[in-house]
């Protein structure tokens, strides 16, 4: 018996927007590989764990790329190997909600060799595999609970036992702060043969459960975002129901180069001296790109401190210019939000500016202008961003609003000559 584990297609994905053409074709080039490879493989079973779409609403064409995906899978396999598989697919978070979800699209009453998990179809049993499917779900502790044990406990069939997930699994992936995960020995309470996560997007390699089963999160098919390992792909597992089941990574090569490049410095330094260390950094991305003769794109994170100016003072025309004529250098982020504001520096004289008198030409409205922006000072002092030197949008608005109140009830107009 031979099994094809898979996660994390997120057809669909156009992040970020400057690019989003590439980066839909890139999802979709990396599904319809890795559909090649199941088929040439001539699997039984097709385990797919969770966002095969990006988000809920869609462009028709993808869901209709997905549908004939399927399709071709299905047929595929049948015309060369002689046997129907059978192909598997749980909700992720992206995929929607419980009740409302991007599935919907593809499911269809003929299509007999797809089965798509829900709470009222938990279930895919038949004389070699028990399989229950669980999507994701904030909770997943309670719904692990109501759900997937009750559904084992039910199992009346030899097969083997599978679970697949679609989300964290402590002590065998890198979690982030706060998100929801099950651990290990939760799972090995229902016994299972295997258990699938999707959700990681990193590869891991599989890990024996102390019940003897085995644990596999394949990670995504193409890279999601900046910074994250190129190494994409997913398993295939033959001899699936022996003692010693052999685990084969499929490669999948991503489309384009997808670099994360930091600019930093550990003192406050001039506009000059950032825009100088970006275009090196953009100029060292250009001949990776030659270099492997593959287009890519460049995300450059600036972070440290400015001794004078102002980030929009670093000047990025010759990075412009770079990514106008290099035509492997799709795109260039240069992120500058982690850049520290110079110190403040008083007027010349070490004078106070004077908003009222400053603004004595808006005559009595000048005495609020002072209130406000005494307002304004104290809170970015005490709510500002130690990083960016900025309000978050809560702190700020109501600063706002209270600005364009008092605005709307005066008026401005000089007098008709």
């Amino acid at each position: 018996m031979k099994f094809a584990v898979l996660a994390d297609a997120h057809i669909g994905r156009s992040i970020p927007l400057a690019i989003a053409e590439h980066r839909r074709r890139a999802f979709t080039e990396a599904f319809r590989k890795a559909v090649d490879a199941i088929i040439e493989a001539g699997v039984d079973y097709i385990f797919i764990c969770g966002d095969l779409f990006e988000r809920r609403t869609l462009r028709p064409n993808l869901v209709q790329f997905v549908h004939d995906e399927l399709y071709r899978l299905a047929m595929g396999i049948t015309e060369q190997h002689g046997h129907e598989p059978k192909i598997l697919i749980i909700r992720g978070n992206h995929d929607g909600r419980p009740l409302s979800d991007t599935l919907d699209y593809i499911r269809h009453p003929l299509a007999k060799y797809l089965h798509i998990f829900d709470e009222e179809n938990l279930v895919y049993s038949d004389d070699r595999v028990y399989v229950v499917g669980l999507g994701y779900y904030e909770n997943i502790g309670k719904a692990y609970e109501k759900l997937v044990k009750p559904a084992f406990e039910k199992a009346e069939t030899d097969g083997l036992r599978v679970l697949m997930l679609h989300t964290f699994i402590q002590g065998y992936q890198d979690i982030p702060p706060y998100s929801p995960a099950l651990t290990i020995d939760e799972l090995v309470e229902v016994d299972p043969r295997y258990v699938f996560a999707g959700h990681h997007h990193e590869r891991h390699k599989p890990k024996p459960l102390p019940n003897g089963g085995w644990l596999l999160t394949p990670g995504s098919l193409e890279m999601y975002d900046f910074g994250e390992n190129p190494d994409k792909g997913f398993y295939i597992i033959e001899d699936a129901e022996s003692e010693k089941p052999d685990f084969r990574w499929i490669p999948i090569e991503p489309m384009h180069v997808m670099r994360r490049i930091p600019v930093t410095s550990d003192r406050r330094r001039p506009p000059s001296w950032y825009a100088e260390q970006i275009l090196e950094a953009v100029k060292g991305f250009i001949e990776e790109l030659r270099r492997v003769n593959k287009p890519g794109y460049l995300r450059v994170p600036v972070r440290g401190g400015l001794s004078e100016g102002l980030p929009s003072d670093i000047d990025l025309k010759e990075v412009e210019s770079l990514v106008e004529e290099e035509p492997l250098l799709l795109w260039v982020d240069v992120d500058t939000m982690g850049l520290e504001m110079p110190p403040f520096m008083p007027p010349p004289g070490g004078e106070e500016v004077a908003v009222e008198e400053f603004f004595s030409d808006f005559g009595p409205f000048a005495e609020e202008i002072a209130e406000m922006h005494e307002r304004v000072r104290e809170t970015l002092e005490e709510e500002a961003s130690v990083e960016t030197g900025l309000l978050t949008p809560s702190k700020r608005r109501p600063l706002i609003e209270e600005w364009l109140r008092r605005f709307e009830e005066h008026s401005f107009r000089g007098e008709q000559p």
